[in-house]
């Protein structure tokens, strides 16, 4: 074997090594628990009824002396109860979504249950619930009689009853995953498309911040999260009108985007002139490369050694000498 033949094997081992280096990492899903960091319960107004409207601390001709406890039950519980064909409370769960990163692909709610009657539970199993989104920030209250924040139930994830191992409220919030991240947390209310007038119960659970020994686990958000450069990017709505700069991570290089095309309208002596419209480009694409393998660099330094040693090896002149 010549000389060029044996540099030519040895320059495509060098090709081919360096190339394996540039496949792409496969960047797998990751989950991610969250325990609410507020949690709240709200009840009607009593004096609602009156005819006289709406009685609050506010309108009263003069504060009262000791704050009256709106809650007769442990304090650290929260509620959602409904009787008489009325809702008597509702909850309000706030997470800490803001520390999430990814896009969210799946999510599930899980709330252990207080089975307690001193604490206020009535047959929890035969309760509907729903979760629904907030709209407004969510304060620790409980028991709170004011206005509370508003719920967006358009979209609504149901809540199921799960006796075993522990009894347990369980949802899949599929329903809500475009807006799970970006809202203030989720409303725990009566299904109002399931009770019936003659339905009477009451659900309870623990905050995070009770405390005491009939402390039950705090309700928990499981989320799938995908890396936010994974998925198919958007088709804009509307033609962008400058060249965004796309900044490939690794290389510090900013690349200009290519801009929308602008096709002029066409000069026809008509009456009517019609203009052609133009087409919306997607958006650009970050592409993230890496190494799978670091250490892939040195195989070119062996192939270096080793591909002419195999070489002459294979060619050397076999005749013994005489």
């Amino acid at each position: 074997m010549s000389r060029v033949a044996v540099r030519l094997v040895t320059a495509a081992f060098v090709v081919g090594s360096a190339a394996l280096g540039l496949v792409p990492v496969a960047h797998a899903d990751s989950s991610s628990t969250l325990v609410p960091s507020h949690a709240a319960w709200y009840q009607p107004n009593p004096t609602c009824a009156q005819p006289s409207g709406c009685l609050t601390t506010s309108t009263l001709p003069a504060q009262p002396p000791v704050d009256v406890p709106l809650s007769p039950y442990p304090a650290g519980t929260i509620h959602v109860g409904y009787d008489a064909g009325q809702e008597t409370a509702r909850a309000y769960l706030g997470f800490p979504v803001g520390s999430v990163m990814g896009t969210a692909t799946a999510a599930s709610l899980d709330v252990p249950l207080d089975v307690a009657a001193a604490d206020g539970s009535t047959m929890p199993e035969t309760a509907h619930l729903q979760a629904c989104l907030v709209a407004g920030d969510i304060t620790s209250v409980e028991g709170s009689i004011a206005p509370p924040p508003t719920a967006s139930c358009a979209q609504h994830a149901v809540l199921t009853y799960v006796a075993t191992p522990a009894p347990h409220f369980h949802a899949d919030l599929a329903p809500l995953l475009s807006g799970l991240l970006t809202t203030s947390g989720l409303a725990l209310l009566p299904d109002a498309t399931a009770v019936t007038p003659t339905d009477a119960w009451r659900v309870v659970f623990s905050s995070a911040s009770r405390t005491g020994s009939g402390k039950t686990d705090p309700p928990v958000l499981t989320l799938s999260l995908a890396p936010s450069s994974a998925g198919v990017p958007q088709v804009p709505v509307d033609v962008p009108t400058a060249a965004p700069v796309t900044t490939l991570p690794g290389l510090g290089v900013g690349i200009p985007s290519v801009p929308a095309p602008t096709v002029p309208s066409p000069q026809v002596q008509v009456p009517t002139v019609t203009t052609p419209q133009i087409q919306p480009v997607a958006a650009p694409r970050t592409i993230t490369v890496g190494y799978a393998y670091p250490a892939v660099w040195l195989l070119p330094l062996v192939f270096l050694v080793l591909v002419p040693l195999v070489a002459g090896a294979l060619t050397r002149d076999l005749t013994p000498a005489r």
